[in-house]
C-alpha cells in the first residue's frame, strides 16, 4: 500500500473511531454502533494489501 493511501486509510479508521466514542459519551448508542460496519469494510479491504 502506497503512502497516501495508508494515510488516508488512517485518517478514515480513527474518524470512525473517534465519532463511535463520540457518540458513547453523548448516550447515543444506535449511532455508535452503526460505525461498526464501516470498521469491517476498511479491515477487509486492508487484509489483502498487507505484504
Amino acid at each position: 500500500m502506497n503512502k497516501p493511501a495508508a494515510y488516508f486509510m488512517m485518517f478514515f479508521v480513527l474518524s470512525i473511531v473517534s465519532f463511535g466514542t463520540w457518540q458513547l459519551f453523548q448516550g447515543n448508542l444506535e449511532a455508535a454502533f452503526s460505525s461498526f460496519p464501516f470498521l469491517l469494510i476498511a479491515y477487509f479491504f486492508v487484509k489483502p494489501l498487507r505484504k
